[in-house]
């Protein structure tokens, strides 16, 4: 097929320059032998061809025709079959098409005025009559697609667009339909992950990609509904793409980082991180991230730079001042470190562990008070946080000056998280013997 295809655009393109060495005839015959191979622009070409030779040749009109129905031109239909029948008045074969024409624009415009009543059943026979008797005519398939999509049946829809594209692959309302069909299905995902359906929301996002795989929004709720459900590599796949569809996509490029980091790459979350403030330099949350990074792999100095870099883009952002301050407990720069909780707190009064940070320093330095107030307010925030109720417990007992039992009270329900359990009994141990602690 394909070869026949390029012999004809050949013709096209060369042969026609020898249109006078041809007649109405042969021309004919070379638009039919494009009409087998699916090649409708080489077919309509020809048939003009032979009309401009012979302008009564009726076959031709009748062929032009044909393509403007599958065009869904029916004006220009209307006109070439009058043309035809005027050549030749006693063709009765021309006639009859001109008569079944008229009944397909009576059905045509009859399931438009279905359509709009809402009475879509009726309106799907309708098009399905056209469709019948002239299935290569694209506006009858599209129409059909119509119905489908106002019933809600977008699969059936998505059928009927498809089908109009293989008959007519620059049908332009067909191209339009199928964006709009993974509009609404992008839509409707949304509204399932909103809701928290996780499964529906995937099976919905898969099918917008179907549709259209150039919709990188849709491969990015992809991931983060695979992020959702902990399918790591199925998230990481799906950032991927969506950065692969729009390289510029920073928030692509972010979230990718953090779905590697929590895969346990972190030579590839940073290069993503990296990515992300490349794009957008002031995208201080990919600077924090690199910091943070950083500071877990011990390598303070990158650490502080990059969380400098996250302030200096955005001085409003608390996180970056949380991570200095733990860099400052680690080098016992108690003082320091307060300054910069004191900055992250006031900068996000809800970060319970600015607060729980906090409530430590305090507790290192013996302010039993100031650390009482910073756990209670992690706490308030952060219930289950075995690690505050530690800081409270620490901080009530006081090295011994302070309320014994509600620093047992704090430490008792420390013990109820599993990853403080131990140390929360251990400083139980500590206020009930303290004869065993003594020097």
């Amino acid at each position: 097929m394909k070869t026949t295809k390029l012999l004809l655009m050949s013709l096209l393109l060369i042969g026609l320059s020898f249109a006078d060495n041809m007649g109405p005839d042969d021309l004919y015959a070379k638009g039919l032998e494009a009409l087998e191979s699916s090649d409708w622009d080489s077919a309509e070409n020809l048939f003009k061809s032979s009309l401009d030779l012979d302008a009564g040749f009726a076959p031709a009109m009748i062929q032009l025709a044909k393509i403007s129905v599958r065009n869904g031109d029916m004006d220009q239909t209307k006109n070439y079959i009058r043309q035809a029948i005027e050549a030749d008045p006693e063709n009765e074969e021309y006639r009859n098409e001109y008569d079944q024409l008229n009944e397909i624009n009576k059905f045509m415009s009859q399931g438009a005025r279905e359509i709009d009543a809402g009475e879509f059943e009726n309106a799907f026979t309708s098009f399905s009559q056209v469709y019948e008797k002239y299935p290569y005519m694209t506006e009858a398939i599209y129409s059909l697609g119509v119905v489908k999509m106002r019933e809600g049946d977008f699969d059936a829809a998505i059928e009927y667009f498809n089908k109009a594209l293989i008959v007519n692959k620059n049908h332009e309302k067909a191209q339009k339909a199928l964006k709009s069909v993974a509009g609404n299905m992008f839509n409707e995902g949304n509204n399932f992950y909103r809701r928290r359906d996780y499964n529906n929301a995937l099976k919905y996002y898969k099918k917008v990609i179907e549709i259209d795989n150039s919709l990188y929004q849709a491969y990015f709720k992809l991931g983060q509904v695979e992020t959702r459900l902990k399918n790591k590599r199925g998230a990481i796949k799906a950032f991927a793409k969506s950065v692969e569809v729009k390289p510029d996509f920073y928030q692509g490029w972010y979230m990718l980082g953090v779905t590697k980091r929590s895969d346990g790459d972190d030579q590839g979350s940073l290069k993503a991180f990296q990515k992300a403030t490349d794009i957008n330099p002031n995208y201080a949350k990919a600077y924090y991230a690199m910091g943070d990074i950083y500071y877990r792999t011990n390598n303070f100095e990158k650490a502080k730079s990059y969380c400098q870099l996250a302030i200096q883009a955005d001085g409003s952002y608390a996180k970056p001042y949380v991570t200095l301050a733990n860099i400052n407990i680690d080098n016992k720069e108690y003082d320091e470190a307060l300054v910069n909780l004191d900055l992250a707190t006031t900068l996000d009064r809800k970060d319970s562990k600015a607060w729980l940070k906090i409530a430590q320093v305090q507790n290192i330095l013996k302010n039993c008070e100031e650390a009482k107030r910073a756990a209670r307010k992690s706490l308030d925030l952060s219930n289950k946080s075995g690690e505050a109720w530690v800081e409270l417990g620490v901080a009530e007992y006081c090295g011994g000056s302070g309320n014994k039992t509600a620093a047992l009270n704090a430490l008792e329900k420390a013990r109820g998280d599993r990853i403080w359990k131990t140390y929360a009994e251990h400083e139980i141990d500590k206020i009930r013997n303290p004869h065993r602690y003594q020097n």
